[in-house]
């Protein structure tokens, strides 16, 4: 005899059972297949790097010899003319070091001129020993005037003071920047393109600028000018110097400034293309699943071209414009 309890379990599982049926029996199997038509445009390809503005015409003037500075004739921003003084290095051991030189060559050369003139009975070697003595006599007050010259930084040609970094009293080593003297206004942007992407990247190419101190939508036409030969290896990550000429020039433009830069390597007007993700690769072959009339697709092998930016790549053969092509397929709910 069944009891209640039992029943009940037996009217669960037959409801379930039930359920189950109705479930697989009647649920939506379509799927939805997402499908994106076959277009004409353009087909770009770009590289994008960045890069920071630097003076066309620059001089970045350093001393020849360690020593402390006892001028600094400048500042920072000052436009200069050319052979205008900007430092120099404390020069009062030159000073007494050349007087002394010029003594002892104006002893030297007065008793050459004793021997030349016949007043002192010499032989030809003594000659010839005094000649040089007074010879390098002379040259040594020339390379204490040249040292002295050395001394002191002079603007190269006229143009502005961009960087200055010197003071009085401070000690200059050898090499060491003091300043730069620019020509502003006229300035060129460069950057480190990495070697996966310089093999595509030439001379006379255009790019796209913007600048970080900029509205976004304030573009500058930007053309490459020079590609270094050489790599430029920082750590471990090989990179390639490239300048470009800016088409228009601004006031605004500040030594320093960081630009972002997309250079058009390559660009196709007027072919067919497709998202990248609408294709698929079977070893060297590329397949699409294209639309038929009754609504089923049909597996079509295709050649390509150039692939773009924004995942898009060109159809050389095996579509026509108007196709639509499969680009996934998701399960109704």
């Amino acid at each position: 005899m069944l009891t209640k309890k039992k029943i009940i379990i037996a009217i669960v599982l037959l409801l379930i059972v039930v359920g189950g049926y109705y479930y697989f029996t009647h649920r939506n199997t379509d799927v939805v297949v997402q499908t994106e038509v076959v277009r004409r445009g353009d087909v770009t390809e770009t590289v994008s790097v960045t890069g920071a503005l630097i003076p066309k015409e620059y001089a970045d003037l350093a001393f020849l010899g360690a020593g402390t500075v006892d001028m600094v004739a400048v500042r920072a921003g000052d436009f200069v003319a050319e052979g205008t003084k900007i430092a120099s290095l404390d020069r009062q051991v030159f000073f007494s070091q050349l007087k002394d030189a010029r003594i002892t060559a104006s002893i030297a050369e007065e008793a050459e001129q004793l021997i030349l003139r016949g007043r002192l009975n010499s032989a030809p070697e003594e000659r010839a020993a005094k000649k040089l003595a007074s010879e390098q006599a002379r040259q040594k007050v020339r390379t204490l005037q040249l040292q002295m010259q050395e001394s002191v930084l002079t603007a190269p040609f006229a143009g502005q003071i961009s960087r200055l970094d010197a003071r009085v009293g401070e000690v200059a080593t050898l090499g060491q920047t003091i300043a730069r003297v620019i020509k502003p206004g006229d300035y060129v942007l460069e950057s480190r393109v990495p070697e996966s992407d310089i093999a595509t990247v030439a001379l006379g190419m255009k790019a796209r600028i913007t600048f970080d101190a900029f509205p976004i939508d304030d573009v500058f036409e930007g053309e490459v000018v020079t590609i270094d030969p050489a790599a430029t290896v920082v750590q471990d990550v090989v990179s390639y110097k490239v300048k470009f000429h800016l088409i228009r020039s601004d006031d605004r433009l500040k030594e320093g400034m960081t630009g972002n830069i997309d250079i058009e390597t390559a660009k196709r007007t007027g072919v067919l293309w497709v998202p990248f993700r609408a294709l698929t690769k079977e070893g060297a072959k590329t397949f699409a699943l294209v639309k038929q009339a009754d609504q089923t697709f049909q597996r079509v092998e295709v050649t390509t071209g150039l692939e773009g930016d924004e995942g898009t790549i060109e159809v050389k053969s095996g579509l026509k414009e108007g196709d639509e092509v499969t680009i996934g397929a998701t399960q109704k709910k």
